[in-house]
């Protein structure tokens, strides 16, 4: 994050957690289906000390792009929040990515590399303390590591990223 984003208060909050548990559900025409469950903690910005739990519909398409569809509650003190996330997760770049077919493999292991995450969400609470972040559009920029299962995601408003 910059300098900008901190004195603009761009930056609403920072997650760190991991994901839980990768389930591949098959070769699909969409490419290769996942059912991924992540957990975390909200360690800057509010609601500090929040926990998220979520599960992410994940797609890897053939090109390599991983399609995030994710659903998140934040349970905190103040009140609980629902998010809806949608966008992409990319490979590093110069990373080749294998056929999707390789996914299949028991065998299979992945690489010990961060893949970018670039997304938009949407909250909603019936908790007062977060009406404004439930009119918010919220972009979601972070990483996962799917072989150590790592993941960072800070929550930046929309409007500040102009």
């Amino acid at each position: 994050m910059s300098e900008h984003d901190h004195a603009t208060g761009a930056r609403l909050f920072r997650i760190e957690g991991r994901m839980t548990e990768l389930v591949t559900v098959g070769l699909l025409p969409e490419g290769l289906r996942m059912h991924n469950s992540f957990e975390g903690t909200i360690v800057e910005g509010e609601p500090a000390g929040a926990q998220v739990r979520g599960i992410d519909e994940f797609v890897i398409r053939p090109d390599g792009v991983g399609i995030v569809d994710a659903r998140e509650v934040i349970t905190s003190p103040s009140g609980n929040l629902y998010a809806e996330v949608f966008g992409y997760g990319r490979p590093p770049e110069g990373l080749p990515m294998p056929p999707l077919e390789v996914f299949l493999d028991p065998a299979f292991v992945w690489p010990d590399v961060r893949f970018a995450i670039e997304c938009g969400a949407v909250y909603r609470t019936a908790a007062p303390a977060f009406a404004e972040l439930a009119a918010t559009a919220v972009v979601h920029l972070g990483y996962v590591n799917m072989h150590t299962r790592e993941l960072v995601i800070e929550g930046f408003r929309g409007t500040a990223l102009t």
